[in-house]
């Protein structure tokens, strides 16, 4: 299907993690969840991965809290390596399978790894 000017104009990309060189879990997993209430359809992320020392297994979960507690499992990226890293992943979720707040969970084996998630979507009201 191509994407015409309405559509484009509707998009709108938020970053759940910055660009950053993660040496462990604690620094790959989002701490506040992205607020999705304001988007419709599907919604697409993105996990970039520059480089790579050990192994990275990311996942998006959702949740109704903001501080993401009590998550549920969303979609998992492909496992990274060093021989799979600057290579982005997408998962596509629709908004109705989430609840108010995603986030993302980047499980590191052995850091350090430079990634960076984001959510793309379209805007109920445009």
């Amino acid at each position: 299907m191509a994407m015409n000017s309405d559509v484009a104009k509707s998009l709108t990309t938020t970053a759940m993690l910055s660009s950053v060189s993660c040496a462990n879990t604690a620094a790959a997993t989002q701490g506040t969840g992205t607020d999705i209430s304001a988007y419709e359809g599907t919604l697409v992320f993105i996990e970039n991965v520059g480089t790579i020392t050990g192994t990275l297994a990311g996942k998006i979960i959702t949740s109704a809290s903001s501080n993401l507690s009590s998550p549920t499992d969303v979609g998992t990226f492909t496992a990274r390596t060093t021989s799979n890293d600057n290579e982005a992943a997408v998962l596509q979720v629709n908004c109705s399978a989430l609840k108010q707040y995603v986030g993302y969970i980047g499980t590191i084996d052995t850091g350090p790894a430079l990634i960076s998630v984001t959510v793309t979507g379209s805007l109920k009201y445009v």
